[in-house]
């Protein structure tokens, strides 16, 4: 992902399609995570990207990998 998600971003559409339901401290957590449970969310739309950008036709459906020894 080429641009980090920011506060102001998340403020922006937080405000222009949800209503400003989400306060300002719960969309800096998603920004900058305190509490060390959750990745901030630009780390988990990196990893979301990567794993659509994988070509499925490499990879063995999960019950084949659970049956080889």
């Amino acid at each position: 992902m080429d641009d980090p998600i920011t506060l102001r971003t998340l403020i922006a559409i937080n405000r222009e399609f949800f209503g400003s339901r989400w306060s300002e401290k719960d969309l800096e957590e998603l920004v900058n995570p305190r509490f060390g449970v959750v990745s901030d969310l630009s780390s988990l739309l990196e990893q979301l990207s990567a794993i659509r950008a994988k070509d499925l036709a490499d990879q063995a459906p999960y019950w084949i990998m659970e049956c080889q020894p």
